[in-house]
């Protein structure tokens, strides 16, 4: 298949419609499932939320993993946004957990707040995270080690909380709106008590508020960034965005593909680089697993982006060497075959353009590929002219 590389940043919204359309002209569709894991710790069910990527089932690739709180609102969007980022190699393909709220003051506060008892449950919704939910996780989903938290405002408090008392449980965090003055700013008196005891914090955080907030919140998020200024350690990365023109509702979709993309920073491949063939892509993602800590090969797309490059200049050879990487690194994608196909044919390499082919057009009616109809053309198309011959 022809690649098409770079697309528009208005394509966000239509992919974002597009997920959360429910049905179609003859088919429903959907971005994902649910299931309910009864949490002993929390002593009760709680019903969690998946969105795959769109090859996940026929992929042999293993995915980070974003874990995203307050799911009932956020989750239709933000599987658009990190579908949209990842089919425009700003950033992987993911797993997204979505976890459905039951009591939200008791899950994300974490001390008591006088008066109310049904608050201070953060250290117990940690240990849902570390001992239920992330093991689950791991052991049903084709998972690597690397997970992000999303949280908005009373959820943004909690992902610092998260970081500061138990680290080695999230890579790195959009925290939107961090509410820091719940409870007379406990999280601020916290991190000045417990953030300075750290010596290495190697993580990536993206905070945000909005400049039409409270003011008593924009204070207080001056006065923590100060602090992270002061006290947070070398290794920790983070930044702050006061979003213009956003309430604290408004800027959860922004800040979110803001974030993504801050964590993700340098993940892109330069489009101008392509020409430069094989080695540099690979050379780009082997810096990118040692920064994020798991292998990580290029993107399929990106490769057959490369591979048409080449193509398109009449280096023959030198597409097939690219080709046959990506048909070695997705072996179960029907369309690495057809465009390894696509280059033998360009060589008059008919038997090897037949064989490569016929594996993309049978793999494509396998698993019903919607490109399987130009699969079988291109097969048919080679067959006749071998019979020519």
């Amino acid at each position: 298949m022809k690649f098409i590389y770079g697309i528009g940043a208005a394509f966000l919204i239509i992919i974002i419609t597009f997920l959360n359309q429910t049905q179609a002209q003859t088919q429903q569709l959907t971005i994902g499932h649910s299931f309910v894991l009864h949490s002993n710790v929390l002593d009760e069910d709680r019903t969690i939320m998946v969105s795959l990527p769109l090859n996940y089932q026929n992929s042999q690739s293993k995915y980070p993993v974003l874990y995203l709180l307050d799911a009932e609102g956020n989750f239709n969007f933000t599987a658009g946004v990190m579908q949209f980022l990842a089919s425009t190699i700003q950033m992987p393909e993911m797993i997204l957990i979505g976890i459905r709220n039951t009591n939200r003051n008791r899950d994300f506060t974490p001390a008591k707040v006088e008066g109310n008892p049904n608050t201070g449950g953060a250290d117990n919704f940690l240990d849902f995270l570390e001992k239920e939910l992330m093991p689950y996780v791991d052991k049903n989903y084709s998972t690597v080690p690397y997970k992000i938290l999303v949280g908005h405002s009373l959820c943004g408090m909690f992902s610092f909380y998260a970081f500061f008392t138990r680290p080695q449980l999230f890579n790195s965090s959009v925290a939107i709106s961090p509410w820091l003055i719940h409870n007379n700013h406990y999280i601020m008196d916290f991190s000045k008590e417990h953030l300075g005891k750290i010596t290495s914090l190697n993580k990536a955080v993206y905070f945000t508020a909005g400049s039409l907030e409270r003011a008593e919140l924009l204070n207080t998020m001056d006065e923590f960034t100060g602090l992270l200024k002061n006290s947070a350690p070398k290794d920790f990365h983070w930044e702050y965005n006061l979003m213009q023109n956003e309430d604290h509702e408004t800027q959860v979709l922004a800040a979110i593909y803001d974030g993504l993309k801050f964590i993700y920073e340098g993940w892109t491949f330069p489009q101008d680089r392509l020409t430069e063939g094989l080695d540099p892509i690979e050379n780009h993602f082997k810096s990118l697993s040692a920064k994020y800590g798991y292998e990580i090969s290029p993107p399929e797309i990106l490769l057959n982006g490369a591979g048409y490059v080449f193509l398109q200049k009449h280096l023959i050879d030198e597409a097939i060497t690219i080709f046959k990487r990506n048909v070695e690194l997705y072996p179960k994608s029907p369309n690495v075959y057809d465009s390894l196909g696509e280059a033998y044919e360009n060589k008059n390499d008919l038997e090897n353009a037949k064989r490569n082919y016929y594996l993309g057009y049978t793999l494509g009616v396998a698993v019903n590929h919607p490109y399987t109809k130009i699969f079988k053309t291109n097969l048919d198309r080679v067959l006749e002219k071998l019979n020519r011959n």
